[in-house]
């Protein structure tokens, strides 16, 4: 059972970024800044029980890499600043607890992208406990998970004084030169991992592990599921109890006064309507009178905020139901996707459609979410974008691609071999937002939708958890 979440796990995909090594990846794009540039890497490959691999590999497939058929080679985790140093290998799985700093200590410079960007960000330091021990002995499981928080908290409330601890009581950690500047290092790691203090230590998300448990079923790492009800630890679950129950006893009182209450109007109701109907000849029965009004036109709704992921994830039969048989279908949901203004109906129309359009096709599609944001100085490097914050959508299916002529007439209605992407077009501007679409022959398409991101939603983003599966 898990007890709680400390600190997740952030493993980052490094490539050597010096020229010498542009060179020796032979590839225009060598600095490898994205899952969809290592098909011309050579890439290390750890070994199987290593979390590292697992975490790239579902980033991968969430893209629709096969990790499989890239160019590898076997690496132990202990080498793997040695072979990017060396250059056998371009890229490596690495965690961002400790490659970094080893990699500053040897002057070799990396580039480098976080797996979590591309799906679920996964936890990492969490305690377990046996679900045995959690109910025949609740107090002690309760009382060591608050003690472990608290301790975390002093933690990182004390950055420098823990720093010095560690280096005052343990042993200089192998290949480290400056054990008082790596400690330092691991507690800011610890700090920004956390998001101390903007969420708080201990949370889990249900739908979050329900997202990396997918991902960890799509590249075989798991076997099968289990119910994230059963796994998480809820320690607040027995006062909760004794609530829902105080809860529900009231509830049923107020229900039965209420019953009370209709019993008596309507004797006193019927008491009063007879002599009226003896006096006038009127049949026993009250009548009703039924008055006619000038129809109002209701108010136009105010937008609300909308999340997509939550929006696509209700989808998800639908969609399978609509795809030909032998589509191969992933969902690639951002964990702390920004919220948008966007009507769930509309949305909807919009997805099913551009679905259906890529699925026809064959092959595979992704359904996937991310954040956008583009200034003055970033807006040229993709074209067709705009200036601000968006969410964004992308239909992705690996059929046959457009040809450079059908890809600059895929927006015109007139000319476009894809309708349901020119449609697209229009609905996005009266939403505010824009459409992309991205294609190369014998590749696939990808049709990308920006919302405009909620501006009032902007604030409270930092605090948000984070997915799809992410699930999230």
């Amino acid at each position: 059972m898990n007890l709680s979440r400390i600190a997740p796990s952030q493993s980052v995909a490094k490539s050597p970024s010096d020229r010498e090594a542009a060179e020796t990846a032979g590839a225009s794009d060598a600095d490898f800044g994205s899952p969809a540039a290592l098909g011309k890497a050579k890439v290390a490959r750890l070994p199987a029980s290593d979390s590292l691999g697992l975490e790239l590999a579902t980033a991968l497939r969430a893209e629709g890499i096969d990790p499989d058929k890239l160019k590898s080679t076997p690496v132990e985790a202990g080498q793997t600043l040695g072979v990017l140093a060396d250059k056998t290998v371009d890229v490596a799985p690495g965690s961002v607890w400790d490659l970094p700093w080893l990699a500053k200590e040897r002057n070799l410079n990396l580039k480098s992208f976080n797996p979590a960007d591309y799906r679920v960000e996964f936890y990492g330091d969490t305690l377990f406990t046996l679900q045995r021990l959690a109910k025949n002995q609740p107090d002690v499981v309760r009382g060591f998970r608050i003690a472990s928080l608290k301790g975390w908290d002093y933690a990182l409330q004390h950055p420098d004084e823990i720093a010095g601890r560690l280096v005052a009581t343990l042993p200089r950690p192998p290949g480290i030169t400056d054990a008082a500047g790596f400690a330092r290092y691991q507690t800011d790691v610890a700090r920004r991992l956390t998001r101390y203090a903007d969420i708080p230590l201990g949370h889990s998300n249900p739908d979050r592990w329900n997202r990396i448990e997918a991902s960890l079923l799509g590249v075989g790492a798991l076997l099968r599921t289990v119910d994230a009800d059963e796994f998480l630890y809820d320690p607040d679950a027995e006062a909760r109890s004794r609530t829902d129950l105080r809860a529900f006893a009231l509830l049923g009182a107020t229900l039965l006064g209420g019953l009370v209450v209709l019993a008596l109007l309507w004797l006193r109701w019927n008491r009063r309507s007879a002599p009226a109907a003896v006096s006038t000849g009127a049949p026993s029965a009250p009548t009703r009178q039924r008055v006619r009004a000038r129809p109002v036109a209701p108010a136009s709704p105010e937008p609300v905020a909308a999340d997509l992921n939550t929006m696509l994830t209700r989808l998800e039969r639908t969609i399978r139901q609509r795809l030909p048989r032998g589509v191969d279908y992933r969902a690639s949901l951002l964990s702390g996707l920004w919220q948008c203004r966007a009507d769930p109906k509309t949305v909807s129309g919009l997805v099913l459609g551009l679905v259906a359009e890529a699925g026809a096709g064959g092959g595979r599609l992704i359904l996937g979410t991310r954040n956008a944001a583009f200034d003055d100085g970033s807006v040229t490097d993709t074209p067709g974008a705009e200036i601000g914050e968006f969410v964004r959508v992308t239909i992705r299916d690996g059929g046959p691609g457009l040809s450079d002529e059908a890809l600059d007439q895929v927006l015109d209605p007139a000319l476009t071999t894809r309708p349901g992407a020119a449609g697209a077009a229009e609905t996005m501007r009266r939403l505010g937002g824009f459409i992309r679409v991205e294609s190369a022959e014998g590749v696939g398409t990808a049709v990308h939708l920006y919302f405009p991101r909620l501006a009032e939603a902007a604030a409270t983003a930092a605090t948000d958890d984070k997915p799809a599966a992410a699930a999230e």
